[in-house]
């Protein structure tokens, strides 16, 4: 690393040290004036090389916000992330991190500021439809999980700039993150989905994508993406097993894709039950008769569930199609997604190891197992409320 030294004045030296090119190729040039004689002048330049191998000193003075994001998004966002996630980010960028942050210094940047950010979105609104009234839209206060993501992605993108050498350290990490309210998850309950299964028995053969899609998901809690990007060769007849290899998703540039997972951990094996494997084969048959009936107009995609000519199905129509037929034979509405709630919740309850729980539902951490996604049974609530009664208290002759 290269240094060098210029008198200024009388007992005034001007210290340069370069450091190569940044990201966007300009010289990165540090500079500092010293006082004292020629010698002390060596003896700081030396200093200050160090400190510029280290990262003490980084000049960033002609980095703004905003020229920070078109790097972060070119040589990260963009490479790195998922498609949909890459788009939620873009979104909040745009909207609010971009019209806030855009003109600050990335190195001026303190944790008080981000402070002020985040008060600022304690009193910003967003515009969400009402339920029934023709859709129409009202505006809402932020959400305390929405206020969070904007602060894990701000977190998220100055650690990028911390790691690129761009900043010393990370103001954002210095910051109390806003507290979001934990989501209550909606599943079911042990004798709701037995309901549901029972009418998924009644079922006709048109709708038998639908009845093995939730049926897979009860038993598998597999997500709704890895439920889509199934294919037939991911089903093994013989030993019971289903792969998850990849996952289909929708955004509107894009239509309907297919991702592999980011993590190795995300590609697994499901053991199923012989009664799925019997439902499979039926709904083979239905898919090959399908097939025959359309002939040349068919798209062979080998996905497990698609459309009436075989291309891929758009993820939503399921879950669209769940939400409407739970509401129609009684049973409380909840999302899609809340079936895989639904299964780990089952799971606990039959006391099943929640290590092996956590590996079906491809968890990172156990704890997320049973922070997140177990909810005590209502039968067995009751059950627990009776235990001290029938123990302790007299019972009538």
């Amino acid at each position: 690393m290269a240094g060098s030294i210029e008198k200024r004045g009388k007992n005034s030296y001007r210290l340069t040290v370069s450091e190569g090119f940044d990201l966007n190729g300009k010289p990165m040039i540090h500079r500092k004036t010293v006082h004292g004689t020629k010698k002390d002048a060596e003896v700081e330049l030396a200093k200050f090389v160090t400190e510029v191998q280290n990262a003490l000193v980084i000049d960033g003075k002609s980095l703004k916000f905003s020229e920070f994001t078109e790097i972060w998004k070119r040589d990260y966002g963009s490479k790195e992330l998922a498609p949909s996630t890459y788009k939620r980010y873009y979104r909040m960028l745009e909207t609010r991190l971009l019209p806030y942050w855009g003109h600050f210094y990335i190195n001026k940047i303190k944790p008080t500021d981000i402070m002020k950010f985040y008060d600022l979105l304690e009193k910003d609104t967003q515009l969400v439809r009402k339920k029934g009234n023709n859709g129409a839209k009202t505006k809402k206060p932020l959400s305390g999980k929405t206020i969070l993501e904007h602060h894990r992605l701000l977190r998220a993108m100055l650690h990028k700039a911390v790691y690129w050498q761009l900043i010393v350290t990370n103001p954002a990490e210095r910051v109390q993150p806003p507290k979001a309210r934990k989501p209550k998850r909606k599943s079911y309950d042990d004798e709701q989905t037995k309901i549901l299964l029972e009418n998924l028995e009644l079922l006709s053969s048109e709708d038998i994508k639908y009845k093995v899609a939730i049926i897979l998901t009860v038993f598998t809690g597999v997500r709704l993406g890895e439920l889509m990007g199934l294919e037939w060769q991911d089903v093994d007849f013989k030993n019971g097993i289903i792969s998850i290899n990849r996952s289909s998703q929708y955004l509107t540039d894009m239509g309907v894709f297919t991702k592999v997972p980011k993590t190795e951990s995300s590609i697994r094996e499901i053991a199923i039950h012989e009664f799925i494997i019997f439902l499979l084969e039926e709904y083979k048959l239905w898919y090959e008769e399908q097939k025959s009936i359309y002939g040349e107009l068919w798209t062979n995609s080998d996905k497990l569930f698609v459309q009436a000519d075989g291309k891929p199905m758009h993820p939503s129509t399921i879950s669209k199609w769940f939400v409407k037929y739970v509401g129609q034979i009684g049973l409380p509405v909840i999302n899609f997604h809340g079936l895989r709630h639904t299964n780990a919740s089952l799971l606990v309850a039959q006391n099943i190891d929640i290590a092996a729980i956590s590996a079906r539902l491809c968890h990172a951490q156990i704890s997320t197992t049973l922070d997140f996604y177990v909810h005590p049974l209502l039968s067995h609530n009751r059950k627990a409320g009776y235990a001290l009664e029938n123990l302790l208290l007299p019972t009538s002759s």
